[in-house]
């Protein structure tokens, strides 16, 4: 295993669910797993917007929050990614 990261301490969330990235100091919700050479994820803006990546285990959870929000793509106007 690589030094800086443990697989085990990797915190895994819900589709929706609202996080907070450390790395970045945002938040926004929870896309799904990255494709890199290390664990990453995709997280949306809370109000909607292009996705970003972050290293996994820079996530958190963002307590007193609910689990799942709806998640709605942006319309084609919206669209700047």
């Amino acid at each position: 295993m690589r030094s800086g990261w443990s697989r085990s301490a990797l915190y895994i969330p819900r589709v929706g669910e609202l996080v907070r990235d450390e790395k970045h100091g945002l938040t926004g919700h929870y896309m799904g797993p990255g494709y890199g050479k290390y664990p990453t994820v995709y997280l949306r803006p809370e109000g909607g917007g292009c996705e970003w990546e972050t290293p996994a285990s820079e996530i958190q959870p963002v307590t007193g929050a609910p689990d799942l929000r709806a998640v709605r793509a942006p319309a084609a106007e919206d669209r700047r990614c």
